[in-house]
């Protein structure tokens, strides 16, 4: 069976070839992703920590660890920019955790709306590169439920784990775990519908 190639597997697949030149040493593709994510990745940072400071000194942690880690990077298990927004959300709560800030949980859909929108996973790199209308994107966060959008703000903002946003909302891990998945899951569906 042929391959459908999009626009979009097509920059996944040259990011997959970055990282790999990356993960043997060369410079000059850690500067081009550097250009690539930088931005979407900084912006991520600063909603995390409310801080742009930290967030700038964060980012720079960030893509250190991708330069050292980008030779592991395995694009069976994610995308090259899901695997960089990991990064940067880790790097970000171990900051948190030593801090001992609680992060200002952000409402997704209002964040999802904003003209930055960025998230952790690739629904919301799908938002950025296909420049949705926030009207769009309302839209589509009003058709899954309440209760999965509430579990995909807790995964996407927050510093909590599953076992604690499952307490927070005394569910068992199980059905947050499904909750956060099939949010992400009809979110993309939704935003696919021509």
């Amino acid at each position: 069976m042929a391959q459908i190639v999009t626009p979009h597997s097509e920059s996944s697949a040259a990011e997959v070839i970055l990282l790999s030149r990356i993960g043997a040493g060369d410079r000059a593709a850690f500067r081009e992703l550097y250009v690539l994510y930088s931005a979407p990745l900084f912006s991520l940072a600063v909603r995390l920590v409310h801080d742009r400071s930290a967030a700038e000194e964060l980012l720079q942690d960030a893509f250190v660890k991708i330069w050292r880690h980008a030779i592991a990077y395995d694009a069976r298990k994610s995308r090259p920019f899901t695997w960089a927004v990991t990064i940067v959300r880790r790097t970000c709560i171990d900051y948190l955790r030593m801090h001992r800030t609680a992060p200002t949980l952000i409402p997704f859909a209002a964040e999802a709306a904003s003209s930055s929108a960025l998230a952790t996973s690739e629904i919301s790199r799908r938002f950025a590169d296909a420049n949705e209308t926030s009207h769009q994107v309302q839209d589509a966060l009003a058709e899954i439920s309440p209760d999965q959008r509430q579990a995909l703000e807790l995964a996407l903002y927050s510093e909590l784990t599953h076992a604690e946003i499952a307490r927070q909302l005394k569910q068992p891990v199980g059905t947050i775990k499904t909750w956060i998945r099939r949010g992400l899951l009809d979110l993309r569906t939704t935003l696919a519908k021509p």
